[in-house]
């Protein structure tokens, strides 16, 4: 079956997760795209199980792309890249800021090359402060965002058993890159998108983790507690996840535990009150 994005064509210049598991979601939905390596290959190659020299890992962030490995220091490879990009829609890099530049890939150039282009900026920290040249990872961006601070919650800081930021800013990148690919359908005009790493992990944590301290000043209520509800309930044969939030939800929960007394307890008369007493509304649930 043709995909939605079956038109367009991307030039991924980026390695490792963030950039190639982006192009992947694009190339999931169409678009043909085009891995550009070193002649040593994406490190992603190299890491985990493996088996006829193709690495789980690569395998999950690449699936579906045509793949080339150029020499970039040589004339003839930057020859080949630049015919590529001709006839590109997307470019895309993931390099630290100044790098693409350095290598005569910026967007001046790139630019110059296909006028209407969309190019794609991914770096950790963006393209100014303290810590715009420095090497970063996804446990770096976990420590720094907030995301291991609310892991851990009364504990030391924890990290999340999976690669969060990275998978976040894919997820983004792709769905930036589609939006630039409808505006550029409007206006005729590719834009420039950016996008780093620590950015859009605070923002992903925004609208729970830092619930507490959006609202500043007089007049705001009691914060909410974090750390009341991070794990599954124990059961006489295994564990289970239950939680309800609506009116109903809390009656039904106390008819099925047996406990109607549950829903005239002022404590937990409204989804307010529950709030206010999160506490103590999952230690009933625990109970049951």
């Amino acid at each position: 079956m043709v995909g939605p994005l079956s038109p367009f064509r991307i030039v991924d210049l980026t390695s490792m997760v963030s950039g190639p598991y982006a192009t992947q979601l694009l190339c999931d939905q169409g678009a043909d795209v085009i891995k550009v390596e070193t002649l040593g290959g994406d490190l992603m190659r190299y890491a985990g199980p493996a088996r006829g020299g193709m690495s789980a890992a690569f395998l999950s962030n690449n699936r579906g792309k045509r793949s080339i490995a150029l020499d970039l220091k040589q004339e003839r490879g930057m020859a080949i890249l630049e015919g590529l990009i001709e006839t590109a829609d997307v470019f895309v890099q993931n390099f630290r800021p100044g790098a693409a530049e350095r290598m005569g890939l910026g967007e001046d150039r790139v630019r110059a090359l296909r006028p209407d282009i969309v190019y794609v900026s991914i770096s950790g920290f963006g393209e100014s402060g303290p810590y715009v040249h420095k090497r970063v990872y996804d446990p770096v961006i976990q420590a720094l965002s907030g995301v291991m601070d609310m892991q851990g919650g009364l504990e030391s800081p924890r990290f999340m058993k999976t690669i969060l930021p990275d998978k976040l800013t894919a997820v983004t990148a792709a769905q930036a890159i589609t939006a630039a690919l409808l505006g550029r359908e409007r206006t005729g005009q590719g834009d420039h998108v950016r996008l780093a790493m620590l950015d859009v992990t605070v923002v992903w944590m925004w609208p729970d983790g830092f619930l507490n301290h959006t609202l500043i000043g007089d007049g705001v209520s009691d914060p909410i507690p974090m750390d009341v509800y991070d794990r599954a309930f124990e059961t006489t044969d295994g564990h289970m996840v239950a939680f309800v939030a609506s009116d109903d939800e809390w009656h039904g929960f106390a008819r099925a535990a047996g406990r109607p007394d549950l829903i005239t307890d002022h404590r937990y008369k409204d989804l307010k009150s529950r709030v206010a007493n999160l506490g103590a509304t999952f230690d009933e649930i625990r109970a049951v």
